[in-house]
């Protein structure tokens, strides 16, 4: 299994470059971390916009049960990405205490064919 990391971007007044990271295929890790300008990853800001380019096979994305509050009991979730489909990942029950690590980052596995294309956003923290 191949894996990736990928800085989540705040946006700015003046603008913020949008990267993703592409052709993320089968069985692939990726995780989700801030740049050295962001305090933390707060998952009632973060979005996860995930694009799956293939047009013959949909992908499953798995995200990880986070460290922090996992003895909550509730687990992981699943998310479904269609054939030549984009999903966005955030909003209600995505939650930093359920998926949220010990090493400040999110985890979600893709499983299927791909390729894949991922951007994560959050919104600045009152102190950045």
């Amino acid at each position: 299994m191949a894996s990736t990391t990928f800085a989540v971007l705040t946006p700015a007044l003046t603008g913020t470059a949008i990267t993703a990271k592409t052709g993320v295929a089968s069985s692939q890790t990726i995780t989700f971390s801030v740049s050295t300008a962001q305090s933390t990853i707060d998952c009632k800001s973060l979005f996860i916009r995930a694009t799956n380019t293939n047009t013959t096979a949909s992908v499953s994305l798995s995200i990880g049960v986070g460290t922090e509050g996992s003895d909550l009991g509730i687990g992981a979730a699943t998310v479904a990405v269609a054939t030549a489909a984009t999903v966005v990942i955030g909003g209600q029950g995505f939650d930093s205490s359920r998926f949220g690590t010990s090493g400040n980052t999110v985890v979600i596995t893709a499983t299927g064919t791909g390729p894949m294309s991922f951007e994560a956003y959050q919104k600045p923290n009152a102190l950045e």
